[in-house]
C-alpha cells in the first residue's frame, strides 16, 4: 500500500469514528458540503475545518501579465474600528469566486483574481494585514478534477481602497513556492512577514496526519525560514500544526496542535498526552523543528475538552492571548452542542473569557474563524440543525455578514 493511500484510508477511519457513519469514500467536495455533522469529539472536526478554511478546488482560471515582485512597506499602525470591507469566498452555481464587499452592506466592490497567465490556476487562502492589505495565494494544479496535484504555489499582495476597489496584485518577494500545496497562512500586521503551512502538492489538504511545514517569509528580502515538521516515525510523539498565527513584532510563531503518533505495522499502539495545545517556535525567523517548539498554552489544563474540541486559535498580537474556536460542549456533558469563541491566557493564570457561544443542539457545523490583525474583530461561519451563519461577532452576538448562506467558503478582514 503507498503512503498516500495508507494516509487515506487512515482518514476514512477516523473520519468514520467521528460521525457515527458507515465507511464510505471520503472526497474534498463531500467534506466540503457536509456542514452539519453528528456528535464531534475527535480531530477529524479539525480536518473539516481546514477543508473549508484552507481552500481547495476553485475552478477559475487567471489571465494577465505577471507583476513584478515588490516588497511590503506599511508603517501605519494597527487599526481599532471595525474593518470596512471584508473578503469572501464563496461557492454558487457558477463555482466559486472571491469577492471584496462593504461590511455595512454587503454590497460587491471588486472581484478578487489571480493574475497568473498560465492553465488552472486557482485562489486558495488569504490572510489580512493592517490598513486594507491582503496577501493571497494562488495555485497551478495539474487538472481541473479533483482530486488534484498543486504544482506551484505563489503569493500575492493586494490593496482595498477607500473605494473598495482594488489597488493592484503584485508578486510577494520570496512567495513562489513549488511544488507544495498551501494550507493556511498568517501575516504581522505591517505585512513585512508572513508564514504558511505546506504540505506536498500531491496530497489533499483534509489530510492531517501528514507532516505539514512551516514556511516564514520575510517579504521585504525574500528570505525563507523553514520550520520542519517531524518524520512520521512509529512509535515517536508528533507535534503537525493544525493553524498558525504570528505576534505583531514578528518574532513569535504560534501553532495549534495535539500530539500523535504512527504505530509500528506489526507493532503496539502507540498512546499520545497532553491533547490539545498551542506552542510556540521563537525566533520565527530563524527555522527549526516544530518538535522542539516550546508550549505556549495546554489547553486541557484550563478547558474541559472531554466533550469538545479546539476548531482554530489566533494569537494576540502581544503573544499573552490566545483566542479560540470550540466546538461540542465545554461543560463535559454530551448534549447540547455549542460552537463558542474563548479567550484564554497564554500564561494558564486568568480564567478563561467566553467572548461568544452559538448553541446548536445536536450536532453542529464549523467553516472558518478568522480575525483582524488586532484579534479584536472576529469573522465566524458555523450553525446548527437550522443552518450555518457566517458573519462577524458584535458583542455576544453575530451580526449576519452576506452572502449569509451555505455557500459562503470563509472571511477575511
Amino acid at each position: 500500500m503507498s503512503e498516500r493511500n495508507e494516509l487515506e484510508v487512515q482518514l476514512r477511519a477516523l473520519m468514520s469514528t467521528a460521525v457515527g457513519e458507515p465507511r464510505r469514500r471520503i472526497t474534498v467536495e463531500a467534506v466540503r458540503r457536509r456542514l452539519l455533522a453528528r456528535r464531534v469529539v475527535s480531530s477529524a472536526a479539525v480536518a473539516t475545518a481546514v477543508v473549508l478554511a484552507g481552500g481547495v478546488g476553485i475552478a477559475v482560471a487567471a489571465h494577465g501579465k505577471p507583476p513584478q515582485h515588490q516588497p511590503a512597506h506599511h508603517s501605519q499602525p494597527v487599526s481599532t474600528g471595525v474593518p470596512r470591507y471584508y473578503v469572501v469566498r464563496t461557492t454558487t452555481a457558477r463555482g466559486e469566486q472571491m469577492t471584496v464587499r462593504v461590511t455595512a452592506s454587503g454590497a460587491v466592490t471588486a472581484r478578487v483574481r489571480c493574475p497568473w497567465d498560465a492553465a488552472n490556476v486557482v485562489p486558495g487562502v488569504v490572510a489580512a494585514a493592517d490598513q486594507g492589505t491582503f496577501f493571497l495565494v494562488c495555485q497551478r494544479l495539474d487538472g481541473t478534477v479533483q482530486p488534484t496535484t498543486v504544482l506551484e504555489s505563489r503569493i500575492y499582495e493586494f490593496r482595498v481602497t477607500s473605494a473598495g476597489r482594488i489597488g493592484g496584485i503584485v508578486m510577494v518577494r520570496g512567495g513562489t513556492l513549488d511544488g507544495v500545496r498551501v494550507r493556511r497562512m498568517t501575516v504581522t500586521p505591517d505585512g513585512s512577514e508572513i508564514a504558511v503551512i505546506v504540505v506536498p502538492g500531491r496530497y489533499q489538504s483534509f489530510l492531517i496526519k501528514i507532516p505539514a511545514d512551516v514556511f516564514v517569509i520575510n517579504t521585504r528580502s525574500g528570505g525563507r525560514a523553514i520550520w520542519h515538521a517531524a518524520s512520521p516515525v512509529p512509535g515517536k510523539t508528533v507535534y503537525y500544526p493544525q493553524d498558525v498565527s504570528l505576534t505583531a513584532d514578528g518574532r513569535d510563531l504560534a501553532f495549534l496542535t495535539s500530539p500523535q503518533c504512527f504505530p509500528a505495522r506489526n507493532g503496539p499502539n502507540c498512546t499520545v498526552h497532553g491533547g490539545a495545545q498551542v506552542r510556540v517556535a521563537s525566533p520565527a525567523a530563524a527555522g527549526g523543528q516544530l518538535n522542539e517548539a516550546r508550549v505556549l498554552v495546554r489547553l486541557t489544563s484550563v478547558l474541559n475538552l472531554s466533550a469538545a474540541n479546539v476548531l482554530d486559535a489566533v494569537v494576540g498580537p502581544d503573544g499573552s492571548t490566545v483566542t479560540l474556536a470550540i466546538g461540542g460542549n465545554l461543560s463535559g456533558r454530551r448534549l447540547p452542542d455549542a460552537v463558542s469563541i474563548v479567550q484564554v491566557s497564554a500564561t494558564g493564570q486568568e480564567p478563561p473569557r467566553t467572548i461568544y457561544r452559538m448553541m446548536t443542539g445536536n450536532g453542529y457545523g464549523f467553516t472558518f474563524f478568522s480575525a483582524d490583525p488586532s484579534v479584536r474583530h472576529l469573522l465566524l461561519g458555523a450553525g446548527g440543525a437550522s443552518g450555518p451563519v457566517a458573519g462577524r461577532i458584535g458583542g455576544r452576538h453575530l451580526v449576519p455578514l452576506k452572502p449569509g448562506d451555505y455557500t459562503v467558503d470563509f472571511m477575511a478582514w
